[in-house]
């Protein structure tokens, strides 16, 4: 049977378990990871890149082709994870499913939940801050706050928090939940998320009164590792949903195909937060199709949304995300959103060669965005030419530091 002791961190304890086979515990800060000097979303590259919804089956892309899709399995997330990683990438950040979409393909229909999957590749990785993205009807605070610091810790400073009103209706009542009016969702979130603030950052317990939320003599141990508290992101774009990023997100989470509209959002964004004293960063998302020529791109992201796109699974989604009767839509007006939302979720669409990537990306940053969370139809291939072919040219263009 082998001996558990108790390693203090002196050499003496070190050059004995050198001579010995026994099972020692650390209790040495030394030997512990050292924290990021910053967190990996707040280091000085100037555009942030991520990985967006690879947790989920067919990530952002509504489409029936099937080489290289999101199953998901483990193995296939721990390549993917592993990969941006390695090349330097900043973040990754989980889609919150709990059903499909429907149509003929369900996208999303399978999904690994955000805190354990959050857990599972924070173990597995070194440098990347890994997010979860917690809908707030969902998660007790107290509970979402205890597995944010846990996760933090497993990372030793790299858990990041995207923070989810809640929208989806057919998933609330799973949970046997009502989705409350647009403006009365952001007032609870309002409350979940200061409770929780208050349990990464208070060292005394405290009893809170909430309209929504009560808790008596309240406390966390261990806080998180990071202070005074990990990264927050937000991806509200109503007015109420940027006042909330305002108040309390590093980074708000912006959606728009067009750059012109996009910049106006990001400007909108960074006002409100100046207004509360504040700054706050800003994340956009986007789907990239990469080949040697633009015809090629072009021609590949054609047949995966137009010939192979589901455009039933897209209906679906413009009913949950926008509601109300879009089949009265005009039919050009309907298939343009719809190819949108096929081609990843409404994003920006990166369409061409390393070359034409690069310049778009140039002037994602233009726009005001700090960072980009990308995905592909085929996550693994995908993200190895970009590490391969796009990267380099991102370091040329001083959007990322060699």
């Amino acid at each position: 049977m082998r001996m558990i002791r108790v390693f203090d961190g002196t050499s003496a304890a070190l050059n004995s378990i050198q001579r010995r086979s026994e099972c020692w515990v650390t209790t040495s800060p030394a030997f512990l990871p050292e924290a990021p000097a910053v967190a990996p979303l707040r280091n000085d590259n100037a555009l942030k890149l991520g990985v967006f919804a690879m947790n989920c089956k067919g990530g952002t892309t509504l489409t029936k082709v099937e080489s290289g899709r999101i199953v998901p399995t483990w193995p296939q997330q721990l390549a993917i994870a592993r990969a941006a990683d390695a090349a330097g990438w900043e973040f990754l950040l989980p889609l919150a499913r709990w059903r499909g979409i429907g149509g003929d393909t369900d996208p999303n229909s399978a999904q690994f939940e955000v805190f354990s999957w959050a857990a599972g590749i924070t173990a597995a990785t070194e440098r990347i801050q890994v997010l979860a993205t917690a809908h707030v009807p969902l998660f007790e605070p107290l509970v979402a706050a205890k597995q944010a610091a846990t996760i933090d810790h497993i990372g030793h400073g790299r858990f990041g928090l995207n923070v989810v009103s809640g929208w989806n209706a057919p998933e609330m009542a799973m949970f046997g939940k009502a989705n409350p009016p647009h403006d009365e969702r952001y007032r609870i979130a309002e409350e979940w998320i200061t409770l929780i603030e208050r349990l990464w950052t208070e060292n005394d317990q405290f009893d809170f009164d909430g309209e929504f939320f009560q808790a008596k003599n309240a406390y966390l141990a261990p806080r998180p590792v990071q202070q005074p508290r990990p990264v927050i992101v937000q991806a509200g774009s109503s007015p109420t949903g940027m006042d909330f990023a305002a108040r309390h997100a590093d980074f708000g989470f912006q959606v728009h195909p067009d750059l012109g509209k996009l910049r106006d959002m990001n400007t909108n964004l960074r006002k409100r937060a100046e207004q509360q004293g504040r700054e706050i960063g800003v994340l956009t998302v986007g789907t990239v199709v990469c080949a040697d020529t633009e015809a090629e791109a072009k021609r590949y992201f054609e047949h995966c949304v137009d010939e192979l796109g589901d455009f039933a699974a897209a209906q679906n989604l413009i009913d949950e995300l926008i509601g109300g009767d879009n089949r009265s839509w005009p039919r050009e007006q309907f298939r343009a959103m719809a190819r949108g939302m096929i081609a990843g979720w409404g994003g920006l669409q990166l369409v061409g060669t390393p070359e034409q990537i690069v310049d778009r990306l140039v002037e994602v940053k233009r726009s005001g965005a700090d960072g980009v969370a990308l995905s592909w139809v085929d996550y693994e291939s995908g993200i190895a030419q970009f590490n391969e072919q796009v990267l380099p040219l991102l370091v040329e263009a001083g959007l990322r530091q060699s």
